[in-house]
C-alpha cells in the first residue's frame, strides 16, 4: 500500500504528557511519519479533533506542543482525517468499543492505544500498539520504505485487481476529487494499454469509492491530432454510463503554446488528499497479460502537483464534460 489508515487514541497524547518531554517528543516523531503517507480515522462528528485539542492545551508550552499542534492542522489541510467512525450517540458503548467494532470495515492498518488498552483483541491484518512499542511494530518500516522510495514492479509482478488494490484503494477510498494527469495518454488517441487501463481502473475505482456520487473524476490529457478528442469522449462516457453513473467526469485537453507543451512529462495522480507519482503514466495495465507492467508509483508533495496544474491550465484549456 501507498497510504495507510491509522486511529490513535486521544488519552495517548494524556499519557506521553504525563511521561514527560520525550515520551511528547515521540508523539511529535510518530504524528511526522504519519503525516507522510497515513490518514488518521476519527469520528464522524468531530469529536476527536475537539479531545486532541483540548489535551494539547494542557501540554507543556514547549516545542513539542507546538510542533505537535502544526502537524496535526497540516494533516487537516490535506484532508488526512477520515470522518467515517461512528459513535454511540446512545452513549452506552465507548468510543474505543465502537472504533474497534467498525476497524475491519474503514479499513485500518493500524491502532494505537494507551497502554492499558494494549491487550484488547483485534482482527488479523490489522496491527495494535502502545506509542511506547511504535518503532518496534511491523508496521512503522513498511509505511517508511513505501514513503521513502515507492514501490517498484516488474512486469507481470501483480494481476489487475491486486495492482490497483496495492496501490490505489487506500490512496482513493475517501477522494472527493480526483484528477489524473497524463499528456501522452490523450497524444496518443487512448492508443493500446492507454485504453485498456483506463477500461479496468474506471469500474474498479466505481467499487471502491466511498461516495461515487460526491466525486469529480478530471482527466489533464495532451491534446489529440484529428477527431481523437471526439473519439476519447465517446470511449470515457461508455465507461462512466458502465460503471461511475453517478460521478462527474470532465476532461481537460492541452495543446501547445508557442511551441511549448504545456501539460508537464510528468503523469501523477491528485486529489483532494494526496498525490502519487505515476512514472509510466496511464499504460501500466497490461492488455494481452492481464497483469501490470513494470513501472514505478511513489507518493508526491500535493502542493507541488496542485502547482503545476495550475500552472498549465493558466495557457488554455479545452474542458468537456462526460455525459
Amino acid at each position: 500500500m501507498m497510504y495507510f489508515y491509522t486511529f490513535l487514541q486521544p488519552e495517548i497524547f494524556s499519557e506521553s504528557a504525563d511521561r514527560g518531554e520525550d515520551s511528547m517528543q515521540n508523539m511529535v516523531s510518530i504524528l511526522k511519519n504519519f503525516y507522510q503517507n497515513c490518514f488518521l480515522a476519527v469520528f464522524e462528528d468531530d469529536r476527536w479533533s475537539q479531545s486532541i485539542k483540548e489535551i494539547l492545551e494542557k501540554w507543556p508550552e514547549t516545542f513539542a506542543r507546538t510542533r505537535a499542534k502544526k502537524l496535526l492542522k497540516q494533516m487537516g489541510m490535506r484532508n488526512r482525517f477520515l470522518y467515517c467512525i461512528i459513535p454511540d450517540y446512545s452513549g452506552v458503548k465507548s468510543d474505543l468499543d465502537c472504533m474497534f467494532e467498525q476497524a475491519e470495515s474503514i479499513p485500518l492498518d493500524l491502532i494505537m492505544v494507551i497502554d492499558a488498552e494494549k491487550d484488547r483483541s483485534i482482527k488479523k491484518g490489522i496491527e495494535l500498539t502502545t506509542s511506547r512499542d511504535y518503532q518496534a511494530t511491523s508496521f512503522e518500516p513498511k509505511r517508511s520504505a513505501i514513503a521513502v522510495k515507492g514501490k517498484t514492479c516488474v512486469s507481470g509482478e501483480m494481476d489487475n485487481t491486486s495492482f490497483l488494490n496495492y496501490h490505489f484503494a487506500r490512496a482513493l477510498k475517501y477522494a472527493s476529487e480526483i484528477h489524473i494527469c497524463d499528456k501522452i495518454c490523450g497524444r496518443r488517441n487512448l492508443a493500446d494499454n492507454y485504453i485498456y487501463t483506463i477500461k479496468q481502473f474506471i469500474p474498479w475505482l466505481g467499487k471502491n469509492l466511498v461516495c461515487p456520487d460526491k466525486c469529480k473524476l478530471v482527466f489533464h490529457l495532451g491534446q489529440p491530432a484529428g477527431e481523437g478528442i471526439d473519439f476519447i469522449l465517446r470511449k470515457m462516457t461508455g465507461f462512466r454510463q458502465e460503471s461511475l453513473p453517478t460521478t462527474e467526469i470532465e476532461l481537460r485537453f492541452y495543446g501547445d503554446t508557442a511551441g511549448m507543451p504545456n501539460l508537464p512529462h510528468q503523469r501523477f495522480i491528485l486529489t483532494n488528499q494526496i498525490a502519487l507519482n505515476i512514472d509510466r503514466g496511464l499504460d501500466f495495465l497490461d492488455r494481452n497479460t492481464h497483469k501490470c507492467r513494470d513501472t514505478f508509483i511513489s507518493c508526491q508533495d500535493p502542493g507541488e502537483a496542485q502547482k503545476l496544474l495550475r500552472h498549465f491550465s493558466s495557457m488554455g484549456v479545452d474542458v468537456r464534460k462526460v455525459s
